[in-house]
Protein backbone atom coordinates (compact mmCIF):
# COMPACT_ATOMS: atom_id res chain seq x y z
CA UNK A 1 0.00 0.00 0.00
CA UNK A 2 1.31 3.39 -1.00
CA UNK A 3 0.22 6.47 0.95
CA UNK A 4 0.56 10.06 -0.20
CA UNK A 5 -0.94 13.41 0.73
CA UNK A 6 -2.64 16.06 -1.38
CA UNK A 7 -3.53 19.66 -0.61
CA UNK A 8 -2.25 19.82 2.95
CA UNK A 9 -0.36 22.50 4.75
CA UNK A 10 2.38 20.90 6.85
CA UNK A 11 1.49 17.29 6.06
CA UNK A 12 -2.09 17.14 7.25
CA UNK A 13 -1.81 17.12 11.00
CA UNK A 14 -2.79 14.56 13.59
CA UNK A 15 -5.39 12.61 11.60
CA UNK A 16 -3.11 12.32 8.60
CA UNK A 17 -0.32 10.91 10.79
CA UNK A 18 -2.82 8.56 12.43
CA UNK A 19 -4.04 7.29 9.05
CA UNK A 20 -0.46 6.58 7.99
CA UNK A 21 0.24 4.77 11.27
CA UNK A 22 -2.80 2.46 11.18
CA UNK A 23 -2.90 1.78 7.43
CA UNK A 24 -0.73 -1.39 7.51
CA UNK A 25 -2.80 -2.84 10.37
CA UNK A 26 -6.07 -1.92 8.65
CA UNK A 27 -4.89 -3.60 5.46
CA UNK A 28 -3.90 -6.74 7.38
CA UNK A 29 -7.24 -6.78 9.23
CA UNK A 30 -9.28 -6.53 6.04
CA UNK A 31 -7.17 -9.24 4.36
CA UNK A 32 -7.71 -11.57 7.34
CA UNK A 33 -11.47 -10.99 7.52
CA UNK A 34 -12.38 -10.64 3.83
CA UNK A 35 -9.57 -12.15 1.77
CA UNK A 36 -7.40 -10.75 -0.96
CA UNK A 37 -6.79 -7.11 -1.71
CA UNK A 38 -5.30 -5.72 -4.91
CA UNK A 39 -1.51 -5.73 -4.97
CA UNK A 40 -1.48 -2.01 -5.75
CA UNK A 41 -3.48 0.22 -3.43
CA UNK A 42 -2.78 3.94 -3.43
CA UNK A 43 -4.24 5.86 -0.50
CA UNK A 44 -4.36 9.63 -0.92
CA UNK A 45 -4.90 11.63 2.25
CA UNK A 46 -6.69 14.71 0.95
CA UNK A 47 -6.86 18.02 2.77
CA UNK A 48 -9.07 19.99 0.36
CA UNK A 49 -12.71 18.92 0.30
CA UNK A 50 -13.20 20.47 -3.12
CA UNK A 51 -10.67 18.06 -4.65
CA UNK A 52 -12.11 14.60 -3.89
CA UNK A 53 -14.08 14.42 -7.13
CA UNK A 54 -11.16 15.74 -9.15
CA UNK A 55 -8.74 13.15 -7.73
CA UNK A 56 -11.16 10.27 -8.36
CA UNK A 57 -12.31 11.51 -11.76
CA UNK A 58 -8.72 11.99 -12.95
CA UNK A 59 -7.83 8.40 -12.00
CA UNK A 60 -10.92 7.07 -13.79
CA UNK A 61 -10.35 9.22 -16.86
CA UNK A 62 -6.85 7.81 -17.28
CA UNK A 63 -8.50 4.43 -17.94
CA UNK A 64 -10.70 5.79 -20.72
CA UNK A 65 -9.30 6.86 -24.09
CA UNK A 66 -10.48 10.26 -25.24
CA UNK A 67 -11.14 11.77 -21.83
CA UNK A 68 -9.14 14.98 -21.46
CA UNK A 69 -8.33 17.18 -18.46
CA UNK A 70 -11.06 19.52 -19.69
CA UNK A 71 -13.62 16.71 -19.38
CA UNK A 72 -12.35 15.86 -15.90
CA UNK A 73 -12.53 19.46 -14.71
CA UNK A 74 -16.08 19.89 -16.03
CA UNK A 75 -17.27 16.72 -14.30
CA UNK A 76 -15.42 17.59 -11.10
CA UNK A 77 -17.02 21.03 -10.94
CA UNK A 78 -20.47 19.58 -11.54
CA UNK A 79 -20.15 16.79 -8.97
CA UNK A 80 -20.18 18.55 -5.61
CA UNK A 81 -22.04 15.93 -3.52
CA UNK A 82 -18.84 14.51 -2.14
CA UNK A 83 -17.60 17.60 -0.29
CA UNK A 84 -19.04 16.09 2.91
CA UNK A 85 -17.84 12.55 2.15
CA UNK A 86 -15.12 10.93 4.23
CA UNK A 87 -13.69 8.87 1.39
CA UNK A 88 -14.10 7.30 -2.01
CA UNK A 89 -12.57 4.30 -3.78
CA UNK A 90 -12.17 3.60 -7.48
CA UNK A 91 -9.99 1.63 -9.83
CA UNK A 92 -6.94 3.25 -11.39
CA UNK A 93 -4.23 2.19 -13.83
CA UNK A 94 -2.27 0.20 -11.27
CA UNK A 95 -4.99 -1.19 -9.04
CA UNK A 96 -7.19 0.76 -6.65
CA UNK A 97 -7.19 4.39 -5.55
CA UNK A 98 -8.58 5.34 -2.14
CA UNK A 99 -9.02 9.01 -1.35
CA UNK A 100 -9.60 9.85 2.31
CA UNK A 101 -11.02 13.30 3.06
CA UNK A 102 -8.94 13.92 6.17
CA UNK A 103 -10.24 17.50 6.33
CA UNK A 104 -13.77 16.20 7.08
CA UNK A 105 -12.79 13.81 9.86
CA UNK A 106 -13.34 14.80 13.47
CA UNK A 107 -11.81 11.87 15.37
CA UNK A 108 -9.41 8.97 15.11
CA UNK A 109 -12.47 6.70 14.99
CA UNK A 110 -13.60 8.52 11.81
CA UNK A 111 -10.18 7.87 10.27
CA UNK A 112 -10.09 4.20 11.23
CA UNK A 113 -13.68 3.43 10.22
CA UNK A 114 -13.32 5.20 6.89
CA UNK A 115 -10.05 3.47 6.09
CA UNK A 116 -11.58 0.05 6.84
CA UNK A 117 -14.70 0.97 4.83
CA UNK A 118 -12.67 2.00 1.78
CA UNK A 119 -10.38 -1.04 2.05
CA UNK A 120 -13.50 -3.21 1.88
CA UNK A 121 -14.29 -1.46 -1.42
CA UNK A 122 -10.72 -2.17 -2.55
CA UNK A 123 -11.35 -5.84 -1.80
CA UNK A 124 -14.65 -5.72 -3.72
CA UNK A 125 -12.97 -4.18 -6.79
CA UNK A 126 -9.82 -6.27 -6.55
CA UNK A 127 -10.40 -9.27 -8.77
CA UNK A 128 -10.23 -9.18 -12.55
CA UNK A 129 -13.97 -9.72 -13.13
CA UNK A 130 -15.01 -6.99 -10.67
CA UNK A 131 -12.46 -4.60 -12.15
CA UNK A 132 -13.70 -5.33 -15.68
CA UNK A 133 -17.33 -4.80 -14.72
CA UNK A 134 -16.50 -1.54 -12.98
CA UNK A 135 -14.53 -0.37 -16.02
CA UNK A 136 -17.58 -1.11 -18.21
CA UNK A 137 -19.70 0.93 -15.80
CA UNK A 138 -17.21 3.82 -15.94
CA UNK A 139 -17.32 3.75 -19.74
CA UNK A 140 -21.09 4.05 -19.47
CA UNK A 141 -20.99 6.84 -16.88
CA UNK A 142 -18.42 8.82 -18.87
CA UNK A 143 -20.46 8.42 -22.07
CA UNK A 144 -17.96 6.24 -23.89
CA UNK A 145 -19.90 2.98 -24.22
CA UNK A 146 -23.53 2.63 -23.16
CA UNK A 147 -24.68 -0.33 -21.12
CA UNK A 148 -28.11 -1.89 -21.38
CA UNK A 149 -30.51 -0.34 -18.85
CA UNK A 150 -31.03 -3.65 -17.04
CA UNK A 151 -27.23 -4.09 -16.78
CA UNK A 152 -26.87 -0.59 -15.33
CA UNK A 153 -29.66 -1.29 -12.82
CA UNK A 154 -28.09 -4.58 -11.80
CA UNK A 155 -24.66 -3.01 -11.35
CA UNK A 156 -26.04 -0.11 -9.33
CA UNK A 157 -27.82 -2.63 -7.10
CA UNK A 158 -24.46 -4.37 -6.65
CA UNK A 159 -22.89 -1.01 -5.71
CA UNK A 160 -25.59 -0.57 -3.05
CA UNK A 161 -24.93 -4.09 -1.71
CA UNK A 162 -21.19 -3.39 -1.59
CA UNK A 163 -21.84 -0.17 0.29
CA UNK A 164 -23.94 -2.04 2.85
CA UNK A 165 -21.15 -4.59 3.29
CA UNK A 166 -18.55 -1.84 3.76
CA UNK A 167 -20.69 -0.01 6.35
CA UNK A 168 -21.18 -3.29 8.18
CA UNK A 169 -17.43 -3.85 8.35
CA UNK A 170 -16.63 -0.46 9.88
CA UNK A 171 -16.93 -1.95 13.36
CA UNK A 172 -13.68 -3.82 12.66
CA UNK A 173 -11.91 -0.49 13.06
CA UNK A 174 -12.24 -0.83 16.84
CA UNK A 175 -9.57 -3.57 16.58
CA UNK A 176 -6.99 -1.10 15.29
Amino acid sequence: MRISTARFVFGGGRYSRYAKAIAPDAEKLVREKFGSLPAAIHVVLNGDTSQLDHLVNTAEAELLPGITPTHVNAVSRADRHSRRAYGQTTIDRNGVLIVLQIANMRSEADVAETLVHELIHAHQLGDRAARGLHLDYLKHVWGRQPMKPNTVSAYELLIDQRETEAYGAESLASQL
